[in-house]
Formats: structure tokens, sequence, C-alpha cells
């Protein structure tokens, strides 16, 4: 199943732009894969709902770094018409040189409260669930073919052309994140990736369970589909680094399994560069 691979969740709820991307600068250093951004206006953890914007964010990392990819973590469909999206993500593509990784999701019940302060609709389930399928058919088109034209029932365009292209073909690799099985169909069909959140191990297995029948149903191999955990790394007061490292190991396996082949850490606001080699050293111990 390959080399697990490993990245970091950017802490975005400050106005210094600089220190996110030395951040990123720093996981580069370290053999990071990827770092991320989440898509929150204002986030609901956050009392002051200080943050700052996601693909903006994405955008000033991508022109300061050279190898390591960046992802949304995860892009909230309620957000962005798919067109616009398209759009955005073929440019940031562009200016990354191609290492966009682009996670979706649509929104909880905890981003309601978020989403209807700002004026955006917060639908059930179903509406959401399809709203996710039409916008990756709109995405996946315009990064492809000429022009799109496509009638769905809440988006639609017309000839509409998406130039440049994407960097990557055929195009960006689109991760969902989540864990209801709605949206499991989803990444069985159309996604490149899984990414989940807060499962522990019994009821991550009956997920993985699920999924690779649904791939099974639609002809799909699912070791094609990248599994992503992502959650706060439980960091130990330094000096002593292994320390560190066998407390996110023990973490990890709580909330994994070998089908897991990506980790992908927040980390608490106090975290130094010992933080982040920690994390490396325990995700290359998993191997």
């Amino acid at each position: 199943m390959g080399t697990a691979k490993f990245g970091c969740q950017l802490s975005q709820n400050n106005s210094n732009v600089d220190e996110a991307i030395e951040i990123a600068l720093e996981c580069e250093r370290l053999g990071y894969d990827s770092v991320w951004a989440y898509d929150h206006l204002s986030p609901y953890w956050i009392k002051s709902g200080y943050a700052l914007e996601c693909w903006t964010l994405l955008s000033a990392i991508a022109a300061r770094t050279k190898r390591i990819k960046i992802g949304s973590l995860v892009t909230n469909i309620h957000l962005r018409n798919p067109a616009l999206l398209a759009k955005m993500s073929s440019t940031l593509d562009n200016i990354s040189d191609g290492r966009l990784i682009l996670g979706m999701g649509t929104g909880d019940k905890l981003s309601r409260n978020e989403l209807l302060s700002y004026g955006y609709s917060y639908a059930p389930m179903t509406e959401r669930i399809a709203r996710l399928r039409e916008t990756i058919q709109i995405l996946k088109a315009m990064w492809t073919e000429e022009e799109t034209s496509m009638n769905g029932q809440y988006f639609k365009t017309s000839r509409a052309r998406n130039y440049p292209k994407p960097k990557q073909t055929p195009h960006p690799p689109i991760w969902i994140g989540g864990k209801h099985q709605k949206l499991l169909d989803v990444v069985a069909e159309m996604a490149d990736g899984w990414n989940y959140w807060g499962l522990m191990k019994t009821e991550l297995a009956e997920r993985e369970r699920y999924l690779q029948s649904r791939c099974h149903e639609l002809k799909r191999r699912p070791d094609d589909l990248v599994e992503s955990w992502a959650g706060t790394v439980p960091i130990a007061p330094e000096p002593v680094r292994h320390t560190n490292t066998d407390g996110i190991l023990s973490a990890l396996s709580t909330q994994t399994t070998v089908r897991t082949r990506y980790f992908i850490a927040s980390f608490p606001e106090n975290s130094g560069p010992e933080g982040y080699e920690a994390f490396a050293d325990a995700v290359r111990k998993i191997g």
C-alpha cells in the first residue's frame, strides 16, 4: 500500500501570514508531504471567530514554497459556486506548479451558525450530498474540457471556459472529508481520497468495510483511494523528544488501521520545531 505520508494542518487564528509561511517552510524542510488550511470564515471552535481565509492563505504559501503539496481541509461547498471554484483551483494549481490537493466537504451542523451568519444557507444532508456531486461534476469538466455546459438541480453552466487548465493531469486530486455513509458513497464514486477526523478504530473499521464494498460495486480498487487521518497531536513536554514520538504513535494506534496511509496533524498553539519533528518521526516509524 506504499509508504505512509504526512502533512500539517496550519493554524489560521492570527493575522501573521509570515508565521504560517514559516511553518510551511519548516514542514517542507522536515520532509512533510503537505500543508493544509481549513475553510472556515468564522471557526465555531475559536471564541473570537478569528481566522485567515483558506484559499488566499494557500496562494501565499504556494508562492513561497517549492516542493510541499498544499490542500484545503476541507473546502465547504456552500461558500463558492463550482465554476468559480474550478477557476480558483486551476489558478492555484498553476501558482504551485501542480501541488494542489482539493479537499472538499458538505459542512456539518457545527458550522451551521457560521454559514447563516455570513448569509449562506445550510441545507439538509440529502441536498448537501447532491450539491457535492454536482460540484465535482462541474470541477472535473471545467478542469479537462474545452467548454462546460451543465443543467443541474442546483448549479448550471453554459459553455463555461476555464483557462489556464490545472497543471496536474488529468486534474488535481479530490479528497472528501467526513464519515457519513452518504459521503462515502460519493468518495467511492468520484473521489481520489477520503479524510476522516474523530473516528476510533472500531467505528473506522466499519466505515472502511462499507467504503470497500461500495468501491467493489462500482468496479473501483479500494487501494486506489488515499485514506487519511486528521487530528490533534499530543505533544509531551520537552526536552525528551522520543517521549513525544512514543505518545504520538500510541494515540495514532487508537484512531487508524493498516489502510490509513496518510496522517495530517493539527498541533497545539505552543508547539515548536520539536513537535513537528516528533510527528514526522512517528509516521516514519509506521512505515
